[in-house]
């Protein structure tokens, strides 16, 4: 288990997961800017504990069970239902439109005046549409494209284990309430992290990491 050499206290985001003043639309605001700091040593050693009870992630995809920790196998969206089963697409389209079969309940609760930007030939700023009501998603590109990877069921979620470690650039919190803190995992040293507030976007090359740089393609697990 990793150990903290020295405590650095969590700023006061970190209660960003629990509530959120912040009411989520269908249409969340793009582009909000997260506020940042490093895990307690208290903290990270709950978080690790989490992470040790993690099992592999194992996806329905084209009619085979793929490991995501394996790769995607050509697949560019992948979602885990209600249910905790996880399915995966070869399109964003695909994924959007399989939703109301495999997670009636979720599709419900979304907009019906929302309609995938990728599918209207909407990109970069528009693509954060995309990102249903009630659900987390993170983006390969900071435009908001490339591999789309969304969850509805909270915990704490490793990105191996999903093939999305250091490759995540953009993320939406598409919720009413309960935010999301995005860790960047360090041996021996505070693990960062990011408060992404519910009902904001967020591009990850804008977001400021607290010893310099930006989160761009350093988040490693999640907590929801």
């Amino acid at each position: 288990m990793r150990r903290a050499r020295f405590f650095v206290p969590v700023i006061a985001a970190l209660c960003a997961l629990a509530t959120s003043a912040t009411t989520a639309t269908a249409a969340p605001e793009p582009t909000a800017i997260p506020e940042v700091g490093f895990a307690t040593p208290a903290k990270e050693a709950a978080l690790q504990q989490q992470l040790a009870e993690s099992k592999p992630v194992i996806a329905t995809y084209n009619g085979r069970e793929i490991n995501l920790a394996d790769g995607w196998q050509g697949a560019q969206a992948c979602s885990e239902v209600p249910s905790g089963e996880v399915y995966c697409f070869d399109t964003a389209e695909e994924a959007d439109q399989a939703l109301a079969d495999i997670a009636p309940a979720a599709a419900r609760g979304t907009n019906s005046n929302v309609v995938s930007a990728k599918a209207g030939g909407e990109f970069g700023p528009m693509a954060y549409t995309d990102c249903y009501e009630g659900w987390v998603c993170l983006w390969e590109h900071s435009n908001y494209t490339g591999r789309r990877l969304q969850w509805s069921v909270s915990g704490t979620k490793q990105l191996g284990d999903w093939d999305f470690r250091d490759k995540a650039s953009a993320g939406c919190v598409n919720r009413i309430q309960g935010g999301v803190l995005a860790y960047d995992a360090r041996t021996g040293l505070p693990d960062p992290y990011m408060a992404l507030g519910a009902g904001h976007c967020y591009k990850f090359s804008s977001a400021s990491y607290p010893t310099g740089g930006t989160f761009n393609d350093k988040v490693d697990y999640i907590e929801m």
